[in-house]
């Protein structure tokens, strides 16, 4: 007698969703050696800083009598460390004089080799950073966020708003996810966003786009949130913020100087670092601080800084200050174009390729890509409510023109969500309807020969233009960071 077959274990579209999401170890890979990165750049200041501080407290550890062998041996590294990376810096010098033409450039490669052990305590801080303010940050959730849009319950006595919290939970127990908190934000702007995680979730809508859109786009709208959260994009999220805050960390160093606030926002991410602390208003602040820093207008000129002061003490600080404000503008210039060029590309990359999956996604459990299509056309590249700035890319949808991206440093001098227009062109590849955006297609391009052939003569002039580019700013990278990192070691030399 056969035994009856054993049903299936059921599940359900978000269990299922939870269960195979695109893992966030990936982004956070990524994200943890894109702050290593941000320390390389850095290394001139950041590795006499690791030393210096690492040399200060073994003089303190030795003075003090406790393991001063210990500690003398520690000086010790430290002494011959720098002394030999001094002794590779006249070598550099010495092949520098040797070198005739570009032939002669891989005379270069032994010395330079040489040098790179000086920028492991920058690498390896860059990433201890990341870590360290993750994890900080994730103890308080999407209370951030929800703070500073000024985020709000649904108001009991408004219609529309009820109903939008009955279409959010329609849409989760569709999906058998959990019924996330509906917030709203009073904003004229169409967006919404996903915070929070896959068992506490939290969607914030604006009031404009309950204005904008009908009862089947919202549902839409409600069923990308609900796979933002199931689809692991949150943490993703968070390693990207990460990154925001490791360059604004380094950034409000250099700044500090300089600038006030730069020594509070230090001085309150400390604080808040010692265990047993209330941090969730602290933390709000902290970050913008963080983000005050990458901003190309925090610090003020010079002459602003002495104008209340008496005119020969006014012209004393410009003197003393000149040489650390030279040095925050080169090296923030310098880490702006590392970032937008080789950092800021492989996250942007990974966030969008998230962006397409959730959509995608988002078709299967709405099962209606016109009304989504349409509601992401009615929203366009709208920009974050008041506040949000930060975190455009939780938002459906965010700017992505290059002119914005520039001028706002906060979304590392780059838009990481994809445009509105090829994401509309996805999803008419899905069963929406074509909405007049153009893609390239090879078929079409190649049965037009001369015109493949002049967009390849465009291609290919500009090849030159950007070799000159990346050479131009890994040459000025290369200088500044070479001659910073000779100072830094000689003043490491003669403290230590």
């Amino acid at each position: 007698m056969s035994e009856a077959p054993v049903p299936p274990e059921r599940t359900t579209f978000y269990h299922e969703l939870v269960r195979r999401r695109r893992a966030a170890w990936v982004v956070a890979t990524v994200c943890i050696l894109v702050s290593a990165g941000v320390g390389l750049v850095l290394s001139t200041i950041v590795t006499p800083i690791v030393l210096l501080g690492l040399g200060g407290l073994l003089k303190l550890i030795a003075m003090l009598g406790v393991v001063d062998s210990l500690a003398d041996g520690g000086l010790s590294l430290i002494r011959d460390f720098v002394s030999g990376q001094l002794a590779n810096f006249d070598r550099l010098s010495e092949t520098l004089d040797r070198v005739k033409g570009s032939g002669d450039m891989r005379l270069l490669a032994g010395p330079l080799l040489r040098l790179m052990p000086a920028a492991l305590p920058a690498l390896f801080a860059g990433a201890v950073v990341w870590l360290w303010l993750r994890a900080l940050f994730a103890r308080v959730g999407s209370d951030d966020l929800v703070l500073r849009l000024k985020a709000r319950p649904v108001r009991p006595d408004d219609f529309e708003e009820r109903q939008l919290a009955n279409v959010v939970e329609e849409v989760a127990i569709g999906a058998g996810a959990p019924a996330p908190a509906v917030l709203l934000v009073d904003a004229p702007s169409a967006n919404a966003a996903a915070v929070g995680s896959p068992k506490r979730g939290v969607v914030i809508f604006t009031r404009g786009l309950l204005d904008r859109l009908d009862r089947s786009e919202t549902e839409a709208i409600a069923a990308r949130l609900i796979c933002t959260i199931g689809a692991g994009d949150l943490q993703a999220a968070a390693g990207i913020m990460g990154v925001l805050r490791t360059l604004g960390f380094f950034l409000t160093v250099l700044d500090l100087p300089l600038r006030g606030s730069a020594w509070r926002t230090l001085g309150g991410l400390l604080l808040v670092s010692l265990p047993g602390r209330r941090v969730a208003d602290a933390l709000g602040r902290i970050g913008e601080g963080l983000e005050e820093g990458l901003q190309t207008d925090a610090i003020p000129d010079l002459d602003q800084m002495a104008k209340d002061m008496p005119s020969l003490v006014g012209k004393l600080v410009r003197f003393l200050l000149l040489p650390f404000y030279l040095l925050s503008v080169f090296y923030k210039l310098i880490l702006f174009l590392w970032t937008a060029l080789f950092l800021g590309p492989p996250m942007a990359l990974l966030w969008r390729n998230r962006c397409y999956w959730t959509d995608a996604r988002t078709v299967q459990l709405a099962r209606d890509p016109e009304a989504f299509a349409k509601a992401l056309e009615k929203i366009g590249a709208a920009d974050p409510p008041d506040g949000g700035e930060a975190f455009a890319y939780l938002f459906v949808a965010a700017p992505t023109s290059a002119r914005r991206a520039i001028a706002d440093r906060r979304t590392l001098a780059m838009a990481l969500t994809p445009p509105t227009t090829q994401r509309l062109a996805r999803l008419a590849a899905m069963g929406a309807s074509p909405r007049g955006t153009r893609t390239i297609d090879l078929r079409v391009l190649f049965a037009h020969p001369a015109r493949a052939a002049v967009l390849g003569a465009l291609g290919l002039l500009l090849v030159p233009l950007f070799v000159a580019l990346f050479g131009a700013i890994g040459f000025l990278t290369v200088m500044v960071m070479t001659f910073g990192l000779l100072a830094g070691l000689g003043i490491v030399h003669a403290l230590i």
